[in-house]
């Protein structure tokens, strides 16, 4: 007999129909930490790499966040590459988990901000918040966005911030949240 086992077959996950979402599975969620944490590592060091330069000319040199206008896409293309059950998203969306339609945000120290002209309409957003350069502090998933989740739209500003207190069912933390709060938040 052999020492290895296989392991049993997982259930199909089931809708938390509350919230109107199927559960990301471990694997998912594990896919998920690996594309984030590759994408800010390379980020890192190409930030460590220029800042000398800029500096030598002068320059101040442009935030982490600047330099990775694309670290989204990277993200969502990786999470693609590690994950069999996400794929391309169809028209506005950039990345789908069956027909859901998903969207990664990276927002500098804590929550989610999004510009006030976007449209909300049921999108899953994994959101990475960081901190400093490059350093990964937290991943969440907020499900099913609904636009009360977010502050009014006001006339002198171009940027709505999730209101946590509002969203709380609809949101899933997958790495770091109030368990690391004593960690250099």
């Amino acid at each position: 007999m052999s020492s290895k086992t296989k392991k049993a077959p997982q259930p199909a996950p089931q809708p938390d129909v509350d919230v109107g979402r199927y559960p990301l599975t471990p694997d998912e969620k594990k896919a998920i930490i690996i594309a984030v944490e590759s994408a800010f590592m390379k980020l890192r060091n190409l930030y460590e790499s220029i800042v000398p330069i800029f500096n030598e000319y002068g320059f101040t040199p442009p935030s982490a966040g600047v330099i990775a206008r694309d670290l989204s896409e990277k993200i969502e293309t990786s999470i693609i590459q590690h994950c069999k059950t996400f794929h391309r998203g169809l028209g506005h969306a950039d990345l789908a988990r069956g027909k859901e339609r998903w969207e990664v945000k990276i927002c500098k120290n804590g929550g989610l901000s999004i510009n006030q002209s976007a449209v909300i309409r049921g999108e899953n957003y994994i959101v990475v918040n960081y901190k400093d350069a490059s350093v990964v502090k937290k991943i969440f998933v907020l499900w099913n966005a609904k636009d009360e989740f977010f502050s009014e739209r006001k006339s002198n500003a171009n940027i709505r911030h999730l209101l946590t207190g509002v969203a709380k069912a609809h949101i899933e933390e997958i790495l770091g949240g109030k368990k690391e709060a004593g960690h250099g938040d």
